[in-house]
């Protein structure tokens, strides 16, 4: 059995449409146009997750209705494209992501979604995966119209020589990027990001360390802010 977006697929997606949180598309089994599917996950790659859950439900003989409704009503995972919270007309997301696929499919869910200026924090996890991924890493944020990087996150492991999050800004510049910045530090990004934060932009914070901390940060940060000028 074969999912995908083309029609030679026994389950196709077909007028596939992205709006903020939400991917919808029309679902095709087997020739037939079985009806419209709304995903509250952004992405194509989550076109592609919905459409290899919904092939084994119709194997097992579910209802298109049965099929339909509950994806409409799953919401997705924690640290997946999980919006934090909306101020300023900021939006705040965080992200598990820390593989460069992970990355660029999540970047470019957010372009597709919403078409915001998106702020990127990369805190990379583990230096063994920095090293054996650094090429990958170096087209994994072309998305990101400014991306900050932080020190890798361990995970228990030593360092190894030259491999260093320096070194991936340094290669990600060399690559054509056009914004990257190294904050060691992640407890020093909150404050770098309200210099240059506008409404309307997208910060997502990217990692399987403890980056998540930056977006409450951030959040936190923007609050003070409206509470000082007396909006919040």
């Amino acid at each position: 059995i074969t999912y995908g977006l083309t029609v030679q697929s026994d389950v196709s997606a077909r007028d596939v449409e992205f709006k903020e949180m939400v991917s919808s598309y029309w679902l095709w089994y087997k020739g037939e146009g079985m009806g419209r599917i709304s995903v509250e996950m952004p992405g194509k790659h989550n076109v592609y997750n919905s459409l290899a859950a919904i092939a084994v439900a119709l194997e097992l003989g579910m209802d298109f209705n049965q099929i339909a409704d509950g994806l409409k009503e799953f919401s997705g995972v924690q640290r997946r494209f999980q919006i934090k919270g909306i101020k300023r007309d900021i939006i705040v997301v965080d992200d598990y992501g820390h593989h460069p696929e992970e990355i660029r499919v999540t970047l470019r869910a957010a372009k597709e979604g919403w078409g915001r200026r998106i702020v990127a924090v990369f805190q990379p996890h583990r230096y063994s995966r920095t090293k054996d991924l650094f090429r990958d890493f170096l087209s994994a944020f072309n998305d990101a119209d400014k991306l900050v990087i932080t020190d890798i996150y361990p995970a228990g492991e030593d360092s190894i020589e030259d491999i260093s999050s320096e070194g991936l800004v340094d290669g990600i510049k060399a690559y054509g990027h056009k914004d990257v910045v190294y904050i060691p530090r992640k407890e020093d990004v909150s404050e770098y990001l309200m210099d240059i934060l506008s409404a309307g932009d997208m910060v997502i914070t990217l990692g399987a360390g403890d980056v998540w901390e930056v977006a409450d940060g951030v959040l936190d940060e923007l609050g003070n802010s409206l509470r000082r000028k007396g909006l919040a």
